[in-house]
């Protein structure tokens, strides 16, 4: 029942603790809700991510046991793990992974869904399972909101439609990007995005339009431009 700003706040704290996992040379390779748990500490909600089982060292020195997997063993939860995941041994897996779970994770939270359906994935073969993630896009939340609360018309888990910035999209999005270069590079840099947007300002994601940074600097400082604008009037009808 929390407000977007809320959801995206808590979601931050999340985003900066998958960082200092990255930054101790683990990448988790299964972050999903189940393995994310809230507590109340002083009264303000605290999340720690849980269940490290699969994970896996980015530094050989690092003191972790390997998950041992076979070429066709699904490593992760289909429902949040990325598109190269799903490539054959997986040999290429970096930190980055880990972001484009995220964004499935915030995808649900914001949506009240995960990106793609549930139940086609569990039906589906591996082979279809894995062809879904790497090749579909996901409808982006602001649309998967209306999809959800016309399927769940009592759900109280969901935000409404016209609550959902545009720039809550693209964040979302560009965490979900089959490409990893084209995905936030650092978890701190998703929690830094969000940030930008609960304070106002122009988003990475965004398109770096010059309209899009003035309409922002605008919304920012309405107050100083629509002073200057009713002096620079009155002074005008002397």
């Amino acid at each position: 029942n929390l407000s977007l700003e809320d959801r995206l706040k808590l979601f931050q704290q999340v985003c900066l603790a998958v960082q200092h996992a990255h930054q101790k040379g683990i990448i988790h390779r299964d972050l999903k809700p189940s393995n994310i748990l809230v507590t109340m500490i002083d009264g303000k909600p605290m999340p720690k991510v849980i269940d490290f089982g699969v994970a896996k060292a980015t530094d050989p020195d690092t003191d972790l046991m390997p998950a041992v997997t076979h070429e066709m063993q699904l490593v992760g939860t289909p429902q949040y793990m990325s598109p190269e995941q799903t490539a054959r041994g997986a040999k290429n897996i970096d930190t980055r992974s880990d972001i484009y779970s995220l964004g499935t994770i915030l995808y649900e939270i914001i949506s009240g869904a995960p990106p793609f359906d549930p139940n086609a994935l569990r039906h589906a073969a591996i082979d279809q399972i894995f062809k879904i993630i790497r090749e579909e896009t996901p409808t982006r939340p602001s649309t998967r909101v209306i999809e959800v609360a016309q399927a769940t018309p009592h759900s109280v888990s969901t935000i409404s439609r016209k609550h959902l910035a545009r720039e809550v999209d693209w964040i979302v999005m560009k965490a979900l990007e089959k490409e990893p270069s084209r995905r936030y590079q650092t978890a701190a840099e998703f929690a830094e995005d969000i940030e930008r947007h609960l304070k106002n300002e122009a988003v990475r994601a965004g398109p770096p339009s010059k309209a899009y940074q003035l309409r922002k600097f605008a919304r920012r400082n309405w107050l100083e431009i629509t002073t200057a604008s009713i002096v620079g009037s009155l002074m005008m009808s002397r």
